[in-house]
């Protein structure tokens, strides 16, 4: 129970850092991108089909193991870039990366989206997780890519 309410507590501070830092822009465009990843401004990501939830989106290198909810939670201290997004506001997402300016990452990524709907539920419902994840295409920090590709994360 006390590894449980650390690993809330790291995650709940993660997530206030990423709220703090950026925001999202309004759009009903997807931002150019192509449906698999790439293109979109930079420092953008575009999600597709976002259903009616505000989520904290964290960026992580392909190395980290998200197979699990306490893996996802280690991970997301070595963010490569941090936003926000939340489908009343659009679907598009302002990354922020470590230096100033926009996030201008090009590559494979890991993108976490963290529910900021989830708070007091069970985080492993697969209906309601609290993490999903998807690896996603970036080109100079932007990319588009579809809610549906983002695997709900439902393992301890």
């Amino acid at each position: 129970m006390a590894n449980k309410k650390f690993l809330l507590a790291i995650l709940a501070i993660v997530l206030a850092f990423g709220m703090a830092v950026s925001g999202c822009s309004k759009s009903s465009e997807s931002g150019g991108g192509k449906a698999d990843g790439g293109g979109g401004e930079p420092g953008t990501l575009t999600i597709t089909g976002l259903p009616e939830q505000s989520f904290n989106v964290i960026v992580v290198g392909m190395d980290k193991n998200l197979s699990s909810f306490s893996n996802v939670s280690f991970a997301t201290l070595s963010a490569e870039a941090i936003g926000s997004i939340d489908s009343s506001d659009g679907n598009i997402c302002k990354l922020s990366g470590r230096g100033p300016g926009p996030w201008t990452g090009t590559g494979k990524f890991q993108v976490i989206l963290a529910n900021k709907d989830s708070s007091g539920k069970d985080p492993l419902n697969k209906n309601n997780p609290a993490f999903r994840t998807a690896t996603v295409n970036f080109s100079k920090g932007g990319a588009t890519v579809k809610f549906s590709s983002f695997t709900a994360v439902t393992k301890q």
